[in-house]
């Protein structure tokens, strides 16, 4: 059997812990004496001959928390036990206090629970395996709140860090449901908005416009709606494929987006049909709008690839909601975005490359106003109670008027 073992050197692992740290305050030094030979063999043992000894002691330690316990006599000069413990309880408030006292004073008790807050109260003489045992259970609740303090302070980090990550996983998820929403309401080709945009904010900027129309009597212009869409867009797709279409389609929404104003909305209808939402602009101004399209278009040259470019011209259809003034509820906005269809298909009818804008001149609320216009257009602008106004309003307009369901 070998005489060397490296498993016989002790570790640093298997070092005993190290003893607890107390301190005894008393001004006999016999009473010291007694304790300490009673507590040394447990404990690291601090002594201090009076109140002020002990404080001077406490305030040049390093680290005065490391004191788990301390017991006081309570009839010492210049400054009691009751007294040396509430300034202890100031400075190191987790410390176990225990006072000493040979007298029976109820009043001593009293004012060392309220004011010194101490641990336990004990007579002299004292017992030594009492004190013995108490200084060992006040050592026990030093170290047990200590753990808790560790414990409640670790899982305080963890709620922080869990909290933390929950809302980082939160912003993300909002992020992520916000990126979903904005593909879900722009149109993937253009970038533009699309019909489910239109849907879900209409309604809202409706309201929105109806309470300041109402606060201003009308004089902040209408809501306008034009339909537009661009010639001959078939021909495209049928002559140059539809690589060429979708170069064209994504080149004409950056147009409009670049012509009209910030606060509009381009949405791509369909196909090649475009919807553009204004808001605060007269009549007069939707109708200027609409020109400065249709010029900025029909001298664009649009790049649809493998080095070719193609002019290309579109039609407009121009209406405005409320289509009759101050009556928000004779036309609702879908139906008046089939007012601008109506007459974008007239536009288209009369030679492309133009405009034309419907309004209401004299017509009245009725349960039939939808189907009269959509239906008799012709007869009612024959009869000036709608307005009809195009590119070139001295040029001859043919009518054909398209039934809707």
């Amino acid at each position: 059997m070998p005489i060397f073992d490296m498993k016989n050197i002790p570790s640093k692992s298997s070092r005993p812990p190290e003893k607890p740290l107390i301190m005894l305050v008393d001004d006999e030094a016999e009473n010291l004496n007694v304790m300490r030979q009673l507590l040394a063999a447990d404990f690291q043992v601090i002594t201090a001959l009076s109140g002020y000894e002990a404080i001077q002691i406490i305030n040049n330690m390093g680290d005065a928390g490391k004191i788990q316990l301390i017991i006081s006599d309570q009839r010492m000069p210049k400054m009691s036990g009751v007294e040396f413990l509430k300034l202890v309880a100031d400075k190191i408030p987790d410390t176990i206090r225990i006072i000493l006292s040979a007298y029976s004073d109820t009043q001593v008790v009293i004012d060392s629970i309220n004011k010194a807050e101490i641990y336990k109260f004990m007579t002299k003489p004292f017992d030594p395996g009492e004190l013995s045992l108490t200084v060992k259970r006040g050592v026990e609740a030093f170290q047990m709140r200590q753990q808790l303090f560790k414990y409640s302070t670790h899982l305080e980090k963890l709620v922080a860090e869990r909290t933390q990550e929950l809302h980082q996983k939160n912003e993300e998820l909002s992020q992520a449901l916000h990126a979903l929403e904005q593909l879900s309401l722009s149109d993937q080709l253009t970038g533009a908005y699309n019909r489910h945009f239109l849907d879900k904010f209409m309604p809202q900027e409706i309201n929105q416009f109806k309470r300041k129309y109402k606060r201003h009597l009308g004089k902040r212009g209408y809501f306008g709606i034009m339909m537009i869409d661009i010639d001959h867009f078939k021909a495209v797709n049928d002559n140059y494929g539809h690589d060429a279409g979708d170069k064209l389609l994504v080149g004409f929404t950056k147009m409009l987006q670049q012509n009209c104003r910030e606060e509009d909305w381009v949405v791509r209808w369909g196909g090649e049909e475009f919807v553009i939402i204004t808001r605060g602009l007269s009549l007069t101004g939707q109708q200027c709008l609409a020109e400065r399209l249709r010029a900025k278009i029909v001298s664009k040259e649009f790049d649809i690839g493998c080095g070719q470019k193609l002019l290309k011209t579109c039609s407009m259809g121009l209406v405005c909601f409320p289509f009759i003034k101050n009556s928000f509820n004779a036309l609702s906005w879908q139906q008046t975005l089939n007012l601008a269809d109506l007459a974008l298909y007239q536009a288209k009818n009369n030679g492309r490359n133009t405009w034309v804008s419907l309004c209401n001149a004299h017509l009245t609320q009725d349960e039939h106003l939808y189907e009269n216009i959509m239906n008799n257009l012709q007869t009612l602008i024959g009869n000036n109670l709608i307005s009809y106004h195009s590119t070139h309003p001295g040029s001859h307009i043919t009518f054909n008027t398209i039934k809707h369901g």
